[in-house]
C-alpha cells in the first residue's frame, strides 16, 4: 500500500512567489535609499524648477539668503560665474563648501576681480580666475552645483542685487542644462589661461523637464541670440510684456512695435538708467506702446520678455547690441509652461 499523501502537490511557481516578492521589495527599498541618499537637495514639492524675486519692499526672504542655502546643500561642485560679489553671507558659503570638500571655482569680470569678497575667496583657497582686459563684460550670474543645479537670471550676488534692486532667478533641476553651462564655465576657465576662443556648440541645446517644459540655452557672443528672439517675437499672436534694464537693440524694438501695429497686446518697464539716445523707449512711446519708466530707488535689474503668457526669456542678457556681439551673457527660451510665464507676468504687474 502506497502511505504517500494524496494531496496535489504545490506547483514549483508557487514555491518561489514569496522568494521573488521580498526580493523586489529588497531591490525597492535599495533603489529609494540609494535615490534620496544621492539626492544633495531635499524635495519641496514644487518640481524641477523655482521661480524668484528679489521683490525688495519688504522680502523677509532675499534673494541671498536664498542662495546660501542652496550653497549649504552642495556636495561636490560649484561653478560660479559671477560679473560681481560683494556679498560677504554668499562668499562664506562658497569658503564653507570648500573648506568640507566641495570643489568651488568662481569666473568674474576683470573690472571687479578686486572686491573684497574676490580676494578673500582667493585667500581661502578657492579657485579664482577674472577674464582679463577683454573688450566686453564677463555679464554672467549664473551657479552650477552638483553638476545637476542652474541658478541664472538677472541677479549679481551684491548687496544692491539682493537688498535694493529688483531682480528674478529661476532655480532648476537638470543634468542636461547643467551640462551646457558647466561646459560655458569651463570654456570661460581654460581660455582665461591659454586665450582660447568660446566653443559656439551647445550640447544639449533644446531641454525638456519632466512636466514638459522647454527650454532652449543660447550663450553670448558666440551664439546667433538676435535670430530666436526675433523669432520668439514675430510669433507672438496675443501679448508681449517685458522688463529691461536696457532696451537698445533696433531690430528688437522694431519686432516688438510691428507686432503691436498688429492688434498684439504689449506693455513694458524700463529702468530710468536705462534712458539715453539708444534706449527702444522712445520710440516706442511714439508708436503708442504703454510704456513705463520704472522710478523706484534700486535698478529696476530684470531683463525679461513673457509672450502670449506660456513663453519666458530671461538670463544675464540685456536687449542691446553689446549684449549680442560682446559680452559673455547668457538667455534662455522658456516655452510650455504658464506657471512659469505666469510667476514673471505677476513680477511685472506688481511693478508696472
Amino acid at each position: 500500500m502506497n502511505n504517500a499523501s494524496t494531496a496535489p502537490p504545490k506547483s514549483r511557481n508557487s514555491r518561489f512567489v514569496p522568494f521573488f516578492l521580498i526580493l523586489a521589495v529588497a531591490v525597492a527599498i535599495g533603489f529609494a535609499i540609494r535615490h534620496f541618499k544621492d539626492k544633495p537637495y531635499p524635495t519641496t514639492g514644487e518640481g524641477a524648477w523655482e521661480v524668484y524675486f528679489s521683490k525688495v519692499d519688504g522680502n523677509a526672504y532675499s534673494l541671498e539668503k536664498r542662495l546660501v542655502a542652496k550653497l549649504s546643500f552642495a556636495q561636490k561642485r560649484v561653478d560660479a560665474a559671477l560679473y560681481d560679489l560683494d556679498s560677504a553671507p554668499i562668499a562664506d558659503a562658497l569658503i564653507d563648501a570648500h573648506a568640507r570638500g566641495v570643489s568651488v571655482r568662481v569666473f568674474t569680470e576683470n573690472d571687479n576681480a578686486d572686491q573684497g569678497e574676490i580676494e578673500r575667496l582667493q585667500d581661502e583657497g578657492v579657485s579664482v580666475r577674472d577674464d582679463g582686459d577683454n573688450e566686453g563684460y564677463m555679464h554672467h550670474k549664473f551657479i552650477v552645483i552638483d553638476e545637476q543645479y542652474v541658478w541664472t537670471g538677472s541677479y549679481n550676488p551684491t548687496y544692491n542685487g539682493s537688498y535694493k534692486n529688483n531682480n528674478n532667478v529661476i532655480w532648476i533641476d537638470s543634468v542636461p542644462l547643467a551640462y551646457n553651462f558647466t561646459q560655458e564655465f569651463q570654456e570661460m576657465f581654460v581660455s582665461a589661461q591659454l586665450d582660447r576662443s568660446s566653443d559656439p556648440h551647445i550640447p544639449f541645446p533644446h531641454v525638456s523637464l519632466n512636466d514638459g517644459t522647454q527650454i532652449s540655452t543660447y550663450f553670448a557672443p558666440e551664439n546667433d541670440t538676435i535670430s530666436p528672439l526675433l523669432k520668439e517675437i514675430t510669433s507672438a499672436k496675443k501679448s508681449i510684456y517685458f522688463m529691461a534694464f536696457s532696451f537698445t537693440h533696433d531690430k528688437l524694438g522694431k519686432a516688438m512695435r510691428d507686432r503691436f501695429q498688429l492688434g498684439v497686446t504689449m506693455g513694458g518697464l524700463f529702468d530710468e538708467s536705462g534712458l539715453n539716445a539708444y534706449s527702444e523707449y522712445e520710440p516706442m512711446q511714439k508708436a503708442g506702446i504703454p510704456v513705463r519708466v520704472d522710478r523706484s530707488s534700486g535698478a529696476m535689474h530684470h531683463k525679461v520678455i513673457i509672450i502670449d503668457e506660456e513663453t519666458v526669456i530671461t538670463g544675464s542678457y540685456n536687449f542691446s547690441k553689446n549684449a549680442e556681439t560682446r559680452n559673455s551673457e547668457n538667455l534662455l527660451i522658456i516655452k510650455g509652461n504658464k506657471d512659469i510665464a505666469r510667476a514673471y507676468l505677476d513680477e511685472f504687474n506688481r511693478l508696472k
